[in-house]
C-alpha cells in the first residue's frame, strides 16, 4: 500500500508579479486550466493523493475571493448549485472527502511562509507541499512523490532537464541512481551559460528541474523556520532546500508528466486549452 500524505499544504500566497497586467483582478491561482480553476485542480489533486485535510495559505490582498472559493468548496456545495440549475445529480467531487481550511499568510512574503504558516496550523508531522500556482492536470504528482520516496525522508518532486526551462526553475544537481537520486546542490533559475555550463559540467542527464511539490518533514521544518528568522531579504524554499541538503538527503523523484506555471505570461493558451 503507497503511503498517504497526512496532510497537504497548498501555497496560494504569490501576487502573480510575472502576470502583473491581470493578477491584480484575479489571484493567478484561479486561472483556469481545462475550464476550472488551476487552484482545484491542486485541490483534487490532494484529495486523490489519499489526503484528508488540506490547508490552502493565500494572500490576503484576495481574501474576497477566497471567501467565494470556501463556499463553493463546501460540503454540498456542487449538489445545491445544480439543484439550482436543474441539472442531473452526479458524483461527488473528491474534494469533498477533504477537510479544506483556508489561512491568510502572515509574517514576511515568501514561499517559505506559507509553507511554514501551512505547518503552524495542521500542527502536525510530516506534510506534503503543493504550490498552487503549479498544476498538474493529470491530479498524479503528489501520489507519484508520495509512492517513490522513502517514507520519512525530505523529498521534492522534480522534472527532467529542459535547457530551455531552466532559466524559471530551480536546477538540482543529483547525486544516485534512479529511482534513489538526491539532492546534491542546486542553482536556483540560472541565466542561460550558467545553465549550459552545469550541464556541461554534469551532464543533463544528472540534472532535474524543481517542481512545485514537496515532503516537508519535522527536522526540515525546522531548518525553515531558522532560515526565515535570520534572513535579511525574502528567504526562499528552494534555496533553504538547497542548504538543508549539503548535511541532510533530499530525495528526488523525477515527474515526466506536464506541469502548468500560471504565473509564467507564456502559459495563457496551454492553461485555457490544455
Amino acid at each position: 500500500m503507497k503511503e498517504r500524505p497526512s496532510a497537504v499544504v497548498i501555497a496560494a500566497g504569490g501576487l502573480g508579479t510575472r502576470v502583473a497586467g491581470w493578477s491584480t483582478l484575479l489571484p493567478k491561482e484561479l486561472r483556469p486550466v481545462q475550464g476550472r480553476p488551476g487552484l482545484f485542480h491542486v485541490l483534487e489533486e490532494a484529495a486523490e493523493s489519499g489526503a484528508d485535510r488540506a490547508v490552502v495559505v493565500h494572500h490576503p490582498y484576495y481574501a474576497p475571493l477566497i471567501d467565494w472559493v470556501r463556499q463553493v468548496l463546501a460540503p454540498g456545495a456542487l449538489a445545491r448549485y445544480r439543484a439550482l440549475t436543474h441539472q442531473p445529480a452526479g458524483q461527488c467531487p473528491p474534494t469533498e472527502r477533504m477537510r479544506v481550511d483556508f489561512v491568510a499568510q502572515h509574517g514576511r512574503y515568501a514561499d517559505i511562509t506559507s509553507a511554514l504558516n501551512g505547518s503552524e496550523h495542521l500542527n502536525t508531522g510530516d506534510i506534503c507541499l503543493a504550490f498552487a500556482d503549479n498544476v498538474d492536470p493529470t491530479h498524479t504528482a503528489l501520489s507519484e512523490l508520495m509512492a517513490t520516496a522513502s517514507p520519512g525522508t525530505p523529498a521534492v518532486l522534480a522534472g527532467p532537464f529542459d535547457l530551455r526551462a531552466a532559466g524559471s526553475h530551480g536546477v538540482i544537481v543529483c547525486a544516485g541512481t534512479e529511482p534513489e537520486l538526491t539532492m546534491a546542490e542546486l542553482v536556483e533559475k540560472p541565466d542561460a551559460a550558467r545553465a549550459a555550463d552545469l550541464a556541461a559540467e554534469h551532464g543533463a542527464d544528472r540534472l532535474r528541474l524543481l517542481q512545485g511539490r514537496a515532503r516537508l518533514t519535522p527536522g526540515l521544518l525546522h531548518h525553515l523556520t531558522a532560515v526565515a528568522r535570520r534572513a535579511a531579504t525574502e528567504p526562499k524554499l528552494s534555496l533553504a532546500l538547497a542548504a538543508y541538503a549539503r548535511h541532510h538527503s533530499v530525495a528526488v523523484v523525477t515527474h515526466t508528466r506536464t506541469m502548468i506555471d500560471l504565473g509564467a505570461p507564456d502559459t495563457a493558451k496551454m492553461a485555457l486549452t490544455g
